[in-house]
């Protein structure tokens, strides 16, 4: 079905428009809500918004301005973005656990000889925390100072100790430090 004819039915508030321009645009407008929030139930939930403010706002559309599509394009990255610039958001993102990335990314320990238990075990809880939350949880060093309460040289100085306890355990297995190398590698990779 052609745009205005979609457009029209919208004007006349006849539900089978709305069905039409899900089924010609949802794919494409939750391609581009994904590339901002990377959760697929927050964008389905991102989505609905979006077709549901279409519906109620289409008096607004001017097509002299933009098509359809941009126009649609337009409100789904707009909210994506919204929802993104939220703490509650942001503070989600943060939540994961050495685990949920290990087993997100399809690496499992018997495939790289990699016993991430084992090696965050040789650190202590206060250093182990500040290296999930910096490298795992994307936190900035600033973050982590006011998330722990704890000042912005300590959470530096963590980070170092941090990563020469763990360097020195893996000086003795350069086959492990290749793992964690494609690890951090491959959490880098999927975390942009």
């Amino acid at each position: 079905m052609e745009d205005i004819k979609i457009i029209g039915q919208l004007k006349a508030r006849n539900e089978q428009g709305l069905s039409v321009l899900y089924d010609k645009y949802a794919g494409a407008l939750n391609g581009i809500i994904m590339r901002v929030v990377w959760d697929s139930a927050i964008a389905e939930e991102i989505l609905s918004n979006t077709m549901l403010k279409a519906w109620s706002k289409i008096e607004t559309y001017d097509e002299d301005k933009s098509s359809l599509f941009t126009w649609l394009a337009t409100i789904a990255r707009n909210a994506a973005i919204d929802k993104a610039r939220l703490k509650s958001f942001k503070n989600n993102q943060k939540t994961d656990t050495i685990s949920d990335h290990v087993y997100k990314i399809g690496f499992s320990t018997n495939q790289a000889k990699l016993d991430v238990d084992r090696l965050i075990t040789l650190v202590d809880d206060k250093y182990r925390i500040v290296l999930e939350k910096m490298y795992l949880e994307g936190y900035s060093q600033s973050d982590i100072s006011k998330e722990l309460d704890i000042p912005l040289g300590t959470v530096k100085t963590r980070l170092r100790k941090a990563i020469q306890l763990l360097r020195k355990e893996l000086n003795s297995e350069k086959s492990t430090f290749y793992g964690i190398a494609l690890f951090i590698l491959l959490l880098t990779l999927f975390a942009i």
